[in-house]
C-alpha cells in the first residue's frame, strides 16, 4: 500500500516537487498521509482514479497500468480504514488513510 501511494506521489510529481509522507496517531487512528506537489488535478475526476485501470491525465514517467490507487483501496478496504483524497489547489493530490489502533492487549485484559 505504501510503496503503491509513494511511487505514485514520485511518479505524478513535478520536476522539482516534493512528496511528503507523515505518520502518527490521532483520536485512536494510525494515520498516513502523503501529498505531492504535481499537476492540477479535477476534484470530480479524483473517485475515478481509485478505480481499477485509470490513469490519470498528467503524464507520469514510466509503464503503469492504473492499478496502484486501486490496490491501495482494496487494502485499505479490506482492513476497515478510511481513506480520502483531495486536489492541492496548486496541484498534486493529498491522501490521507486512517485505521482504528487496536487498544493494547493488557488494556483490553483491565476493562
Amino acid at each position: 500500500m505504501i510503496v503503491n501511494l509513494v511511487d505514485n506521489a514520485i511518479r505524478y510529481n513535478q520536476p522539482g516537487g516534493h512528496v511528503t509522507t507523515t505518520t502518527g496517531n490521532a483520536d485512536g487512528h494510525t494515520v498516513l498521509r502523503i501529498a505531492n506537489t504535481g499537476r492540477p488535478v479535477d476534484p470530480e475526476q479524483i473517485d475515478r482514479l481509485f478505480e481499477p485501470f485509470v490513469r490519470g491525465t498528467a503524464s507520469a514517467r514510466g509503464d503503469g497500468v492504473g492499478l496502484g490507487l486501486s490496490i491501495v483501496h482494496a487494502i485499505v478496504s479490506a482492513h476497515d480504514g478510511d481513506i480520502s483524497c483531495l486536489a492541492r489547489p496548486s496541484g498534486g493530490l493529498d491522501i490521507s488513510i486512517r485505521f482504528s489502533t487496536p487498544m493494547p492487549a493488557r488494556a483490553a485484559e483491565e476493562t
